[in-house]
């Protein structure tokens, strides 16, 4: 009975159902499993920052609280209904509703962050983590820095408010960079594309309508005309508004950096294309003696990561080096030969997140299978051949922010029981193999869904035969430079 009183009441002030602007929050009642008490007080310091933040107009209402607070004891079953939540996003009007759970782990707390749409259902965000420290102030730091990504994967500027012939007024927030002269875009949303696990917003699919300038400016709106239709649609109220990169020569209304997020989570993997410069040796010690051959190849390289879960991930890795290889030392019955070098690599790992997905470091263990092959002229009192490194790979990589939109990352590989395929019977069966690879880079968000990456990598796979001495040896250093797309 409790519990339809509350939906009823929070009904009978519900506006009609419409799609509400993201940038319009409200927060949750906090819960936590120790009555309360921890949450009341995160509220309030998490409920002050809302206010000053800027890029959220906060809604609160004292009515909505005080009913709220009469369902203490059930308040985590009321709150993990849609249907309530909804009905608070009608009455409030606000497309971002603040859900905060805390839980106590002995001397440790888990801290749950998700941003619902007006509908109840639908997840925008999410975060969690565990954090080693409870007081307020920690819980109150990490949640401001998951809001300020959350607000930055918002997919859109500001929404039309009106609309009279070929000119618009639209809202911005207050932080955002804006002046007369200043490029937008309109688009409009067609639909809403969902982690197939995660159960969250990932995608959000936007026709383009038309773009056009902005002719006048006030703190918080601003009015344009529409230059070119790129649609048969025309402009309504609640069109999305995307600005165009702030010009520094026009006079903003505000200042503020308009940066893009370092990382979003969310989507399906990332894909990443990049060319390479390598300086490649390739050692051979047969009855004939020693050679080394070495010269610079080029590469092509595309590796991909999917996003299983948040912590859950798979790679696959494909690269095709080719090029000439010169005498360096020994007696090689060629100056010259022609060097083929692939790579093939399917791995599956966790992702470890101290700090959240987006915030703070990232740290990841794999482990797959992986295959390096090499395709020399084919000699055998060279060693020279075509012949393979293979096997159960395990890898450690990470990643740290460097400032915003730069992160460095390294990662480290070993086969530790490889396996050696020798396709023309030049060496026999090993005695011993060896492979290691080492990678360090950077990345640079260049825009939303395209990061810059570059790498310096090293590869060194060797092995040793039974009876002759025999050994051979690759070794590869490579510069790659490519593109991070986001799909």
């Amino acid at each position: 009975m409790k519990y339809l009183f509350l939906i009823t009441f929070l009904f009978t002030t519900a506006l009609r159902a419409e799609v509400y602007s993201m940038r319009d929050c409200m927060l949750l009642p906090i819960t936590d499993n120790a009555g309360s008490s921890l949450g009341f007080n995160v509220f309030e310091e998490v409920e002050k920052y809302l206010k000053t933040a800027g890029w959220c107009d906060y809604k609160s209402s004292s009515e909505v609280i005080s009913i709220f607070s009469k369902y203490r004891d059930q308040l985590d079953s009321y709150l993990d209904d849609p249907s309530v939540i909804k009905t608070v996003a009608d009455r409030l009007r606000v497309g971002s509703l603040i859900r905060i759970k805390l839980k106590y782990e002995v001397d440790k707390i888990d801290v749950n962050l998700e941003v619902y749409g007006e509908d109840g259902k639908e997840v925008y965000f999410s975060e969690k983590a565990v954090l080693n420290k409870v007081d307020v102030y920690s819980i109150k730091s990490r949640v401001e820095s998951w809001l300020e990504i959350y607000e930055a994967s918002i997919p859109y500027d500001g929404k039309v408010l009106g609309v009279l012939g070929d000119q618009i007024t639209f809202d911005f927030n207050k932080t955002k960079r804006v002046g007369v002269g200043q490029e937008f875009k309109i688009v409009r949303l067609k639909g809403r594309k969902k982690h197939p696990l995660l159960k969250k917003i990932v995608e959000w699919d936007a026709q383009p309508v038309g773009h056009g300038k902005i002719f006048n400016v006030s703190r918080t709106q601003a009015i344009g005309n529409i230059k070119v239709y790129t649609s048969e649609n025309q402009v309504v109220v609640g069109d999305w508004v995307r600005l165009e990169k702030y010009n520094p020569k026009i006079p903003p209304s505000t200042f503020n950096d308009d940066k893009y997020s370092e990382q979003k989570f969310g989507k399906l993997g990332e894909l990443a294309l990049s060319f390479s410069l390598n300086s490649h040796t390739a050692t051979t010690s047969t009855a004939g003696g020693s050679k080394k051959m070495g010269g610079y190849i080029l590469g092509i390289n595309a590796e991909t990561e999917i996003y299983i879960t948040r912590n859950y991930f798979a790679q696959a890795e494909f690269s095709k080096r080719v090029g000439s290889l010169d005498k360096e030392s020994g007696s090689p019955s060629s100056s010259s030969t022609n060097q083929d070098m692939t790579t093939l690599k399917l791995v599956g790992g966790y992702k470890y997140l101290p700090m959240g997905f987006f915030y703070g470091p990232q740290i990841n263990f794999y482990g797959g299978f992986v295959s390096y092959s090499y395709k020399l002229d084919e000699s055998a009192s060279d060693g020279h051949g075509q012949n393979s490194f293979s096997g159960l790979l395990f890898g450690v990589g990470g990643s740290v922010p460097i400032e915003k939109g730069i992160r460095a990352f390294a990662s480290g590989e070993v086969i530790p029981f490889g396996d050696f395929s020798d396709d023309d019977n030049i060496f026999g069966s090993t005695k011993s193999t060896s492979s290691m690879v080492f990678e360090v880079g950077g990345t640079y968000l260049w825009a939303p869904g395209l990061t810059i990456i570059g790498s310096f990598e090293v590869t060194n796979n060797s092995g040793k035969f039974k009876g002759n001495n025999s050994e051979v040896g690759y070794s590869n250093s490579a510069f790659k430079i490519g593109g991070l797309f986001s799909f």
